[in-house]
């Protein structure tokens, strides 16, 4: 199965702390995500004192139900690194774009650190 959009974990975190593109994420779509997300989803949510464990893992489970999960590999590993020393990335950043590109998918984001790069869209 491919995707045609891959999710920055900058939009999982504003759909759970701010109820944003409720419209988007709860349709019946399948969304690309990028496996370093989980971990900054993840690390984001367990900050959040107001949340129990098990709320958390509720989230993430819904947010692997409603995603195609990659892992980075070697080609996303030579790509990543192409991409943050011509575009000026940070690592986690390099690799998640990296994926969106390998995967011909359209990286969303609220992150301006993406600005001005192909095939990304930033909302908000």
């Amino acid at each position: 199965m491919t995707v045609s959009e891959l999710f920055d974990s900058t939009i999982w975190i504003d759909y759970f702390i701010k109820g944003s593109f409720k419209e988007k994420i709860e349709k019946s779509e399948i969304f690309g995500l990028s496996a370093l997300s989980l971990f900054e989803i993840r690390r984001k949510l367990l900050k959040n004192k107001e949340l129990e464990k098990e709320e958390i893992e509720d989230r993430m489970q819904f947010i692997k139900k409603k995603s195609i999960i990659y892992n980075v590999d070697e080609k996303i590993a030579d790509k990543a690194s192409e991409i943050a020393e011509e575009e000026k990335l940070g690592a986690v950043d390099a690799l998640i774009y990296a994926t969106s590109i390998l995967n011909d998918a359209i990286l969303i984001t609220l992150d301006n650190d993406f600005r001005g790069l192909k095939n990304v869209e930033i909302v908000g």
